[in-house]
């Protein structure tokens, strides 16, 4: 029996893989779409992934997968999160971290006897990532404020580059950045924000679809005041 449940698993998969479709994947049991445990779903049915070898590496995978942000922990087996689990049909899963999806990862079949349903994948993703512009005249002028673990935050003046602002504009879909020479270091300014100061040192090289993909630093870790809050001006403002 348990050959046959492998070699089912083993042909969803490459009839998948064949199709050019990912495999779907969800997480659930948590309080959003991107916290909770793994399930994903071969020829119609969503079946759990035993815990054995999931880890941080393949946690960044899914996390991308679903368009999350970056794995913030990864649930021990039997953590309250796996309750309620369905059967495992995937023995083991194993990533680099660079995978696009986990289809692309070593996927290694079981039978569902050999891995308890309170002992399934599971992992917290950090939400997916927004960022706004605030306080200037429309939705491509303004304060700079990115949303991190549920709260919007601004973002320091300090290593700002127009590079940096045509990332910014690109993900807001306001066109390039627009020129600021004649304004003062060059940064537009529109005004102090209030609450977290959550970017500092950002550092794109602007090829980037996202701000959270620059190099920045820790989340909160900064040596600014609101005053020095960047604005960005896009050409579509």
């Amino acid at each position: 029996m348990g050959g046959l449940v492998g070699l089912g698993l083993c042909l969803a998969l490459c009839c998948s893989i064949v199709a050019g479709s990912v495999v779907p994947a969800r997480l659930l049991g948590g309080h959003s779409r991107c916290t909770g445990r793994l399930e994903l779903q071969f020829a119609g049915t969503w079946s759990s992934v035993c815990a054995e070898g999931w880890d941080l590496a393949a946690a960044r995978v899914l996390c991308r997968q679903l368009g999350c942000g970056r794995p913030r922990l990864v649930p021990a087996p039997c953590s309250p999160v796996a309750a309620g689990a369905s059967l495992a049909v995937l023995q083991q899963v194993q990533c680099t971290g660079q995978e696009p999806d986990l289809e692309h990862c070593i996927l290694q079949a079981g039978h569902p006897s050999s891995c308890s349903t309170d002992r399934v994948a599971a992992v917290e993703c950090e939400e997916p990532f927004q960022l706004r512009l605030v306080g200037g005249p429309g939705r491509c002028a303004g304060r700079l404020e990115v949303n991190h673990a549920g709260q919007w935050g601004t973002v320091c003046d300090d290593g700002w580059s127009r590079t940096n602002a045509a990332v910014v504009c690109r993900e807001l879909g306001c066109g390039a950045a627009g020129p600021v020479g004649d304004l003062p270091q060059g940064r537009p300014h529109f005004g102090p924000g209030a609450g977290h100061i959550w970017l500092d040192d950002v550092r794109c090289r602007g090829q980037e679809r996202s701000l959270q993909n620059c190099r920045h630093r820790t989340w909160g870790r900064h040596d600014c005041t609101h005053q020095e809050d960047i604005g960005v001006v896009c050409q579509d403002a």
